[in-house]
């Protein structure tokens, strides 16, 4: 009775789409799931390389860095040599996600530079 009224509900378009999910739901969901992983992974990813990065820039340029307002600390960040590939190496999965964010990127140094941009990092810094 329930199933003869959603199906009612749903139209003849509507239905070939729920009996295609209710054949395929095991797959279907287990698809969601893996990217469901994937982004959780991810994001821990981009937090590994984001807490080496600013760490290898504690480390480098410590006294540098030190007592800084942000807007200062942004022109410093763009005359010096931000280590990207070196947060990079510290971890091994392939994708980074930022907080927030559903989409994954592939792990290059440009994607973190964009995810991760001056402003942002001179912020973290300041803070930290």
């Amino acid at each position: 009775m329930i199933d003869g009224f959603i199906r009612g509900m749903l139209g003849s378009s509507g239905t070939a789409i729920l009996d295609f999910y209710i054949s395929n739901s095991f797959w279907i969901n287990a698809l969601i799931l893996l990217y469901a992983l994937a982004v959780a992974l991810s994001r821990r990813a981009f937090e590994s390389s984001r807490q080496s990065l600013l760490a290898a820039l504690q480390g480098q340029y410590g006294a540098r860095l030190a007592h800084r307002g942000r807007y200062s600390m942004v022109g410093l960040l763009k005359k010096i040599s931000i280590p990207w590939d070196q947060a990079l190496m510290q971890i091994r999965f392939p994708f980074l996600s930022p907080p927030g964010s559903f989409r994954i990127y592939r792990k290059n140094p440009a994607t973190l530079q964009k995810l991760l941009p001056l402003e942002d990092l001179a912020d973290l810094l300041v803070n930290r």
